[in-house]
């Protein structure tokens, strides 16, 4: 499985697992030599083409020391004597093929793709309601391969993203467990993840189904030095803060006791029923037990 180049991997687990970690395994190995210095050159090569074709006006801009885009989620590539190199940031909503009506960002070509959590962008709940997944982002799904760009994306539970997203996967990582180890000096040396892997989601069912670990390829992946550097763990805190005006809700709780005004202020306070629902549309209570 090493050898092929996959276009969509799907990776799932349980909540902790490491599945974001993992991710950013694997987009900084892309973001700092050799696979970096090899990824520019076969974009600057495919440039070079276009602009031959016509398209004069594209160039790789100075600062960019790699082709890795993350959504949402920041990554960090540490280590190896250079300087710490971060991803690029890319809205969601703006990965597709122009239609006409949606604004998109045009990406470079082999980007690579990292999409964490990607249930909460395509709920497979709301697949078959108005929120649908936009036609415009599948069809660049379905086209990836033409320009090299390669795309990983991680949830919690297998089935939870949209199932048209899902199909389009060609390998597919359950990430079974995560191991820190550390020195005498008590510093995290390295990371390692023990994964099942299947070639799309179809297999992945059959062992979901059979619960035979051996139709999958058990698999170990290795990151040395601190994991943990490599991910920005602020990002996405913002919005417990977001609308926030005033100071943190520190309000002391009451001590009713017997106390009967105590005791009746905390219970309309805190109501067990909701009185609303007790009302017809005339206003009237309504009658639950009827002779």
């Amino acid at each position: 499985m090493e050898n092929k180049t996959y276009y969509l991997t799907y990776v799932v687990g349980e909540r902790g697992v490491g599945k974001t970690t993992l991710l950013a395994h694997f987009a900084t190995e892309y973001m700092i030599p050799p696979r970096s210095i090899t990824d520019l050159s076969i974009c600057k090569q495919e440039i070079q083409r276009l602009r031959a074709g016509g398209w004069e006006n594209l160039s790789l801009a100075p600062h960019v020391q790699h082709l890795v885009y993350v959504v949402d989620d920041t990554f960090i590539a540490r280590g190896l004597g250079y300087k710490p190199r971060i991803s690029m940031e890319l809205q969601f909503e703006r990965i597709g093929l122009y239609d006409g009506v949606h604004a998109v960002d045009y990406l470079l070509p082999y980007a690579k793709i990292f999409l964490p959590e990607i249930q909460s962008k395509l709920d497979s709940r709301k697949s078959m309601t108005a929120e649908r997944v936009a036609d415009y982002f599948l069809r660049y799904i379905e086209r990836q391969r033409k320009v090299g760009v390669q795309m990983w994306a991680d949830t919690q539970i297998d089935d939870s993203a949209d199932k048209r997203f899902r199909s389009l996967s060609d390998k597919l990582i359950e990430v079974q467990g995560k191991r820190d180890y550390y020195d005498y000096y008590g510093r995290l040396i390295k990371t390692v993840w023990n994964c099942l892997e299947f070639s799309g989601v179809r297999q992945y069912a059959r062992y979901k189904d059979s619960g035979n670990a051996k139709i999958g390829v058990k698999t170990a992946y290795t990151h040395y030095g601190n994991i943990y550097n490599c991910v920005d763990s602020y990002s996405g805190k913002e919005y417990f803060y977001n609308g926030m005006t005033g100071n943190y809700h520190t309000t002391p709780a009451t001590l009713t006791g017997n106390d009967k005004a105590a005791m009746l202020a905390r219970c309309k306070r805190y109501p067990l029923f909701n009185l609303n629902e007790q009302k017809n549309n005339n206003g009237e209570v309504t009658e639950l037990w009827r002779n």
